[in-house]
């Protein structure tokens, strides 16, 4: 018992003297929110895995980051990051149909619901911080995407902002 005791304060005090972490999992609330699991690669490279839901739909994200730290001067706990990656997933919409092959001029259109498989681009570009003594981060980000819906349109969102919520370990 004393000796599990000894490594998670060790374990804890090499966390919070290094200032760096190499798992945090949580939510990121926003346009796309999701659930969230970050795994550190390097000291300053990470992968980011998100499972949201958008558009009555689900989506999986791979997101590749890089993060530096801030000189803000009062605070060594801020970091910026930016990173690219990519989505699958599918989304209901509603698709317009004509109705009827042979369509008067009036041109009546039929709605209906359906599925289309999606996939896309992201960027991701945001500061984080990490709170060490909690274990947690928080952080604002802005992640515009690409989709392309069906493969037949595209969808392009830039101001995709969320805030997060992390626990580290």
């Amino acid at each position: 018992m004393k000796k599990t005791l000894a490594l998670s304060a060790q374990l804890f005090l090499s966390l919070t003297a290094f200032g760096q972490y190499k798992n945090s999992s949580g939510i990121r609330i926003g346009h796309t929110s999701a659930l969230t699991y970050k795994r550190f690669i390097t000291d300053t490279q990470a992968m980011e895995f998100m499972a949201s839901g958008r558009n009555q739909g689900f989506q999986l994200t791979t997101l590749y980051q890089f993060h530096k730290p801030m000189d803000i001067g009062f605070n060594d706990d801020f970091h910026f990051y930016y990173g690219v990656g990519a989505h699958v997933g599918y989304e209901r919409l509603q698709d317009r149909l004509l109705n009827g092959p042979f369509t008067p001029p009036t041109l009546e259109f039929q709605d209906r619901e359906r599925s289309f498989f999606t996939m896309g681009v992201n960027t991701i570009i945001g500061i984080e911080y990490r709170w060490l003594k909690i274990p947690m981060t928080i952080g604002l980000d802005i992640k515009p995407y690409l989709d392309f819906v069906g493969m037949r349109r595209t969808n392009l969102r830039f101001w995709d902002t969320a805030i997060s919520f992390k626990y580290i370990f």
